[in-house]
């Protein structure tokens, strides 16, 4: 078959597609039309995830994702020969400096997490799709658990998950070991967050790091960028407030216009915090409004999972988070920062539990530097429930510091 006559996925969509409107078939997918647009005209390369929608939206029988597949497949051995993205590979060294640093030095996260005792499973029966589909949907169980219990909740089933994960991926080849790569990168970096949340900064750190390792490997710019700016909170959270700014500039960098708008706007909005800290009061204002800038276009139907939490509230919190941080310096955005946190509580979901211990931390501080220190105590009591009740040492920490600054103006 010559190149002219081999089937692509663009057009054998059309061809499913034939008389349905681009519209009916969003509607089925849960896409946008653009979306489907753009692939039907070559101008993206559909994920697994579309990929996968589109197929059983037009009946295709696994005939598109087949093809998906083959297209990156393709894509990834053109692009074999060359030097690796010298961005990401020089991110990459830089982080391993960072943690350097600013961490003493430990084992590698797979060596961490291999020291558990967990078993790891590596003769994985049935179809491998259906496989990797079911994994995912564990992945997804597994961030309700953490959003309702805490991160202690989950822990282990996590951190087993993801070593069944690294088990598979190390023994896949073509197609298969990328989409591996893909979720091991999102397994990885929840356990990342879960170690941290439990006040491992150090371990989470690697964690983080052989996760955007893998998403390097499986092509996923967005989960690279999230990674990294995971990272630079971290970073910030510890006091390293230069690096932590550094570090996020270069994710914002390597994002570009690549990298999901999703990703981009939360990490405009960590940005944002980091700059607050520094009191750089304009750039911060900056990120800011292109974080709610780029959240109208975040919920296009591709958003990944790991930054499926991004809402008007996540960036109600951070907007308060951030004038928190220069209320000493611009009192004037004092005001704006408390609305913005009042709004994030008033709007916060109810599913996320553990999450709700930030926000009531930041609108403890915000309310204590407008004075009313008896709602500030109140809300710090809550936080400090919150973040015990769901074994939070991050949130708990962050809470039992507005507590003491609440206590020392009373």
């Amino acid at each position: 078959m010559t190149p002219a006559d081999e089937v692509t996925f663009a057009a054998e969509l059309r061809r499913l597609r034939g008389q349905l409107t681009l519209r009916a078939l969003a509607r089925r997918a849960n896409c946008s039309k653009s979306i489907i647009s753009d692939l039907e005209h070559r101008r993206r390369t559909p994920t697994p995830r579309i990929a996968g929608a589109l197929d059983k939206a037009v009946g295709a029988d696994g005939t598109l994702v087949a093809l998906a597949d083959a297209e990156r497949q393709r894509a990834s051995e053109r692009a074999a020969p060359t030097a690796p993205d010298s961005a990401v590979d020089g991110l990459l060294r830089e982080w391993d400096i960072v943690l350097r640093r600013n961490f003493l030095k430990g084992t590698s996260a797979a060596t961490a997490a291999l020291a558990t005792g967990l078993g790891i499973t590596t003769d994985l029966d049935g179809d491998s799709r259906d496989l990797l589909h079911a994994h995912q949907d564990l992945r997804a169980v597994h961030g309700r658990l953490d959003n309702l219990r805490g991160a202690q909740a989950v822990y282990r089933q996590a951190v087993d998950h993801h070593q069944q994960i690294l088990a598979w991926h190390a023994s896949a080849t073509g197609a298969e070991r990328q989409r591996l790569a893909a979720l091991a990168s999102d397994t990885g970096g929840f356990v990342g967050f879960l170690t941290y949340d439990l006040g491992q900064a150090e371990l989470a750190a690697t964690h983080y790091r052989d996760a955007a390792a893998h998403a390097q490997e499986a092509g996923d710019v967005s989960s690279c960028t999230n990674l990294l700016g995971q990272m630079s909170r971290i970073l910030a959270d510890l006091g390293h407030y230069d690096r932590a700014l550094s570090l996020a500039d270069r994710a914002l960098h390597l994002a570009g216009t690549r990298a999901h708008p999703a990703v981009r706007s939360w990490l405009h909005a960590v940005r944002s915090h980091h700059h607050g800290c520094l009191g750089a009061g304009p750039a911060a204002r900056g990120d800011l409004g292109t974080a709610w800038t780029l959240l109208e276009r975040a919920d296009d139907g591709e958003k990944p999972p790991y930054i499926g939490y991004l809402s008007t509230a996540e960036l109600n919190k951070w907007t308060g988070h951030t004038m928190l941080r220069l209320a000493s310096t611009a009192p004037k955005l004092i005001p704006a920062g408390r609305a913005a946190l009042d709004e994030a509580r008033a709007d916060w979901p109810a599913a996320i539990v553990r999450g709700s211990a930030e926000v009531l931390s930041a609108s403890a501080g915000i309310y204590r530097v407008t004075g009313e220190l008896d709602a500030a105590a109140g809300l710090a009591t809550r936080a400090v429930a919150v973040a015990t009740k769901t074994g939070s040492a991050r949130n708990l920490r962050a809470a039992l510091i507005a507590q003491a600054l609440i206590s020392t103006d009373s």
